[in-house]
């Protein structure tokens, strides 16, 4: 998946700096403060500032590492069962925390995929007189056929 925010080929998402790109896109699109100058600072703060604001869910928000671990582990199960529908167990919330930068990818990749998505939606809905179509059944066929 190349992430929409930036328009670049995927061969260049090799580099972290484009990631850091998308992150901050992300979080600029989404009106939220945090701000991303390298991957570890994609951390719970990031994903469910991301989260709450994409999907309308909040969050208790507690502050220990491990609180931390658990809170980015709720949104990827959050995600996982109530919006993709598919197993994100190649993504935890433990080596989101602790920086491992593949899971940070993954996770990025997927909320700039669902950013996008619902984006696109709207704009369909309001030009279609306020049709809906269900996110599930995208995110199953797109996420199955790129995991």
């Amino acid at each position: 998946m190349t992430p929409a925010v930036t328009g670049r080929t995927p061969l260049t998402f090799l580099f972290s700096a484009d990631w850091i790109d998308v992150a901050n896109n992300l979080l600029r699109q989404c009106h939220t403060n945090p701000r991303v100058r390298k991957m570890t600072d994609c951390d719970a703060d990031v994903f469910i500032a991301l989260y709450e604001n994409i999907l309308g869910k909040r969050f208790q928000v507690n502050r220990s590492q491990e609180d931390d671990i658990h809170n980015v582990q709720s949104v990827i199960d959050s995600l996982s069962l109530d919006y993709l529908q598919i197993s994100l167990s190649h993504i935890t919330g433990e080596n989101v925390i602790r920086g491992d930068k593949d899971s940070i990818k993954n996770l990025l990749e997927i909320f700039d995929g669902l950013l996008e998505y619902l984006k696109e939606e709207m704009i369909e809905e309001s030009q279609n007189g306020g049709s809906h179509h269900s996110p599930f059944l995208f995110f199953s066929v797109f996420f199955c056929y790129n995991f």
